[in-house]
């Protein structure tokens, strides 16, 4: 371009390579001022997503994890050495420790800061566009065009690549901070590197070099999609630089074998990581085997995944969080033929005219290798694709769509249309654009994701997440009729049983729930929490033996499992195993302190065995761990009363009437407290209020008939 000088590459660079123009374009206010323009638009069509709560696995990573919030040593550590959820990335939990520490576990700061990644990603992808379609063959001359051509040219590249619908789960999903940080580095890498090839010092270059070594590592520490990024300098060294091949001996000579020695840093990061990425995935048993998934299979996977990004590049319709994999995979349905056909012929035509069209045969190279660690070959996890793997792969196909545009103002025979050819793609952008936004709002709640995935992906994984929801919401009937869904697609889907399972009980609806808890226990018979929940449907199936044996067969599996003490304690304490039951108390006790209801049931067991003295301080315990808890209240006032402390449960039973003067039992306890103590009108009197909140009460009809028979009130 006529406002752009010509600068000199590092001696080990042939004297064909291209330059990259990178500061004579950056002095030009309109190469910022298109920059500006691309982060407020990116920013704006986001904007909506900093109102969306956590969502997906948010859950397991943000809310209920405490180990990345804050940077004491511990922490720290662990943000170092942890695998958790099948990922080693310590620097994204040191950025959303830092997010912790600024806005707690408020879901907008999170939000925050992944669309400033992004955005700040889309300004990289401007800048690298810049530097691409920027770039020209030594001195040879360019067509003139309008100096505001490439900065607009390279927005609309940038623009392509951050507004669109596949973006937004890297961007909009929390739990994917991991794919924005790593893509920040890494693009900001592959900048570095481009302009090493363009410093004048040998010195210079070796600064920039040094440079991009060491935000690939940033990259890598924030996860390790970016292994491929050697052989993506390798690509770039032979298109656009033509730093290799080209020349007799371009892949060999002295001057190659230079370029490839450069690489050796690179390389060594990127095995390190790419040894550690599988060792994460297995850890948390994400890995896929080879005798489930075969390597027939994951050919055709691959195929697949290539042609599913590039089809939803240009209609993105249907998008979801989740597509599953099947396994076996049915290789032989269309879905999955058409992709092999369309690969191959894409391959045939490549090797037939690579030499015609570097520039076509560079993009799907890179294009290929971005995917390739995301394509199923290392296949981790149960989904068969995924928006958020196209994250990277897009700039090529953005820079390539810009390149694209360049030429036909480039083109002589084409300058007379491209103002229009301009405007397509302007518009084109804006639909983009709006169509981003609209999906956006599908992350905006849990329920709306997954009523969104049950109508475009349905799963089994999608339903059950969407019942999940729902029985958070209390809305139990909906949450069993989407777990019923779950199974009916995949019938032996573990989640799916225990979610059903657990609204059944919840909803008392204990005998369909006992058939499904069976059928768990056949699945995870060495779950304890299962067990324990069977036991308790056996419970309120009026089995008690059959619950004892589940219930020690629990506390066989976990021996510090609370619910299963307290619950057998109560069983054994209805059979007069009162010491028995005292132990199981205790035992829960030891392992959860403030278990208001071991408390409770203790003080019931002490009563019972005429402790009262015991019994009144566990109820008081109970008390101070549910203040709200009037059985507590109850019966703390019966053991006064066993003490002989009367007129200390005379006003603890007030006490609880006036909080709660519907409590029947409270009333009629005082009464009979009253009557014993000779104020046999003030017991009647209680009697007879119990009467006027509950005429149907038969217990205080019958005592103030015995009352009134033994002395008649007065009138």
């Amino acid at each position: 371009m006529s406002d752009q000088s010509s600068v000199v590459l590092p001696p080990i660079a042939p004297a064909t390579a291209h330059v990259i123009p990178f500061t004579a374009a950056w002095r030009d206010p309109r190469t910022w001022g298109a920059g500006l323009l691309v982060a407020a638009v990116v920013f704006g069509t986001y904007a909506d997503s900093l109102r969306s709560s956590f969502n997906y696995d948010d859950e397991v990573n943000i809310i209920e994890n405490p180990n990345y919030r804050g940077f004491n040593a511990e922490r720290l550590q662990w943000m170092f050495t942890t695998f958790h959820m099948g990922h080693y990335q310590p620097l994204s939990w040191m950025s959303l420790g830092l997010d912790y520490l600024i806005w707690g576990q408020e879901p907008f700061g999170y939000h925050l800061t992944n669309l400033i990644l992004h955005v700040a990603n889309a300004v990289l992808v401007y800048a690298l566009a810049l530097a691409v379609l920027g770039a020209r063959r030594g001195a040879a001359a360019v067509p003139e065009q309008p100096r505001w051509l490439t900065p607009v040219v390279a927005g609309l590249a940038a623009l392509l690549f951050a507004n669109h619908p596949l973006r937004v789960e890297s961007v909009v999903w929390i739990t994917e901070r991991r794919d924005v940080l790593s893509s920040f580095f890494l693009l900001l890498a592959v900048l570095l590197y481009l302009r090493a090839q363009v410093s004048v010092r040998v010195g210079g270059w070796a600064v920039w070099l040094a440079g991009a070594i060491v935000v690939f590592t940033l990259s890598l520490l924030s996860r390790a999609m970016g292994v491929t990024l050697p052989v993506v300098l390798l690509i770039l060294d032979w298109y656009p630089l033509r730093r290799l091949g080209g020349r007799p001996g371009g892949w060999t000579d002295t001057q190659a074998r230079r370029v490839y020695l450069e690489k050796l840093p690179f390389l060594i990061l990127a095995v390190g990581f790419a040894v550690v990425a599988p060792l994460a995935q297995q850890s948390a048993a994400a890995t896929v085997g080879l005798a489930e998934h075969g390597v027939a299979a994951r050919l055709v996977q691959a195929c697949y995944g290539l042609v599913f990004y590039l089809w939803n590049t240009v209609i993105p319709y249907g998008l979801a969080p989740l597509y599953r994999l099947r396994t076996p995979l049915p290789v032989t349905d269309v879905k999955y033929l058409v992709p092999v056909v369309l690969v191959v012929a894409g391959l045939v035509g490549l090797r037939a005219r690579w030499r015609q069209w570097p520039w076509l045969a560079a993009s799907a190279l890179l294009y290929f290798v971005l995917l390739a660690p995301v394509l199923g070959f290392a296949q981790a996890g149960r989904q068969e694709v995924a928006d958020r793997y196209s994250y990277l792969p897009a700039v090529v196909g953005a820079i390539l769509a810009g390149a694209g545009l360049l030429r036909v103002w480039q083109d002589a025979g084409r300058r007379a249309s491209a103002p229009a050819v301009t405007a397509a793609a302007t518009l084109a952008v804006a639909v983009l654009s709006i169509l981003t936004w609209w999906q956006s709002l599908v992350w905006l709640t849990p329920e709306s994701l997954w009523r969104h995935a049950v109508r475009h992906a349905p799963s089994a994984t999608a339903y059950q997440n969407l019942a999940a929801v729902l029985a958070q919401q209390g809305r139990l009937d909906e949450s069993i009729e989407q777990s019923r869904l779950a199974l009916q697609d995949e019938p032996l889907h573990e989640r799916a049983m225990r979610g059903l399972a657990k609204a059944l009980t919840d909803t008392k609806r204990y005998s369909e729930a006992l058939p499904v808890w069976e059928q768990l226990i056949k699945h995870a018979p060495d779950e304890a929490q299962v067990r324990f929940e069977y036991a308790r449907t056996l419970q309120e199936l009026r089995r008690p033996f059959d619950a004892i044996a589940q219930y020690r067969e629990a506390l066989r599996l976990d021996p510090d499992l609370p619910g299963a003490h307290v619950n057998l304690g109560g069983l054994l304490l209805a059979q007069d195993r009162v010491d028995e039951a005292i132990m199981h108390y205790k035992r829960a006790l030891a392992r959860q302190p403030d278990h208001a209801d071991a408390h409770y049931n203790l003080g019931n067991a002490l009563l019972r065995r005429g402790d009262y003295e015991l019994a009144l301080d566990a109820f008081r315990v109970a008390l101070v761990a549910r203040p709200d808890f009037p059985e507590a209240a109850t019966n703390l006032a019966i053991a006064l009363a066993r003490l002989g402390r009367t007129d200390e449960a005379e006003q603890a039973y007030r006490d609880i009437l006036r909080r709660d003067p519907d409590r029947a039992v409270a009333r009629y306890n005082l009464a009979r407290l009253l009557a014993e103590s000779g104020r046999r009108d003030n017991a009647v009197a209680e009697l007879r209020e119990m009467l006027r909140r509950n005429p149907q009460d038969a217990l205080a009809r019958r005592a103030l008939q015995a009352l009134s028979t033994t002395q008649p009130a007065e009138p």
